[in-house]
């Protein structure tokens, strides 16, 4: 198990003792449980859940089950680890077993809403593994590199069509260097800053595309005064929509 800087990763796992006669996975959409990183609650019935290597899910349960992540204890249970939404596959929290009802593999973005969806409860961060994951309840909020970053660790940025795109320390950011800015709206006076800030709308120093998160644009104008020359800093603000690690598009 890891220790990501922006969050951290509680749980003992037991593995069976044959895990290298193991069979290969059912399906393609299948979600290897043994490489369980972070977990998240989007809702009673909705999860999302990213492994060691990055790839993400969305796991949808039979039931109503509000305590699959951020209760006292969470567990995964499914055969040889492999969770497909094939019966019979579970998630047992607080005494009650929960059914998976499909699991769907999901992007970055997609993983971030859903994440970011749930972050509003007191959320937990758990590993899962293929047998069971016991976790302590973390209280607060729980800041993740998968859906938030920290902007004193920002290197660079560059605009495009799509919003922004930040270049981030990855030692900083759970291994993370670029990440995508969605903006709720466009924004034109990024173009030609020389400068951002990016603001947390909620205090908490992260920027995850809550409430009020901003980027804001610093321009210098040149003006007169008397027989000088000097400049004032304007300062635009534009909301943030989410926040999400990228491949490939820096």
């Amino acid at each position: 198990m890891r220790t990501i800087a922006v969050f951290a990763l509680l749980g003992v796992a037991t593995v069976g003792s044959h895990a290298d006669a193991r069979s290969p996975a059912p399906a393609a959409h299948c979600l290897d449980a043994r490489q369980m990183q972070e977990a998240r609650q989007a809702s009673p019935q909705t999860l999302a859940i990213a492994l060691i290597d990055g790839t993400k899910f969305r796991v949808d349960l039979a039931q109503s089950c509000p305590d699959a992540v951020n209760g006292g204890q969470a567990s995964l249970l499914a055969r040889e680890g492999w969770v497909c939404g094939l019966s019979p596959e579970f998630v047992e929290a607080g005494g009650q077993r929960c059914a998976v009802a499909a699991v769907t593999p999901i992007d970055a973005r997609t993983y971030a809403q859903l994440a970011r969806a749930g972050a509003r409860d007191d959320q937990g961060v758990n590993t899962l593994d293929a047998v069971q994951v016991h976790a302590e309840k973390q209280h607060g909020f729980t800041a993740s590199a998968s859906y938030c970053l920290n902007p004193r660790w920002m290197r660079s940025w560059a605009e495009d069509s799509k919003g922004l795109i930040v270049e981030m320390s990855p030692k900083r950011a759970g291994g993370n260097r670029f990440y995508r800015v969605e903006l709720s709206s466009a924004c034109p006076d990024l173009a030609g800053s020389q400068q951002i800030e990016l603001r947390s709308g909620m205090g908490i120093g992260v920027v995850c595309g809550n409430a009020g998160d901003q980027v804001v644009a610093i321009n210098d104008a040149p003006f007169e005064r008397g027989r000088q020359i000097t400049s004032r800093a304007s300062r635009f603000a534009c909301p943030i929509a989410a926040v999400y690690p990228i491949d490939g598009e820096g």
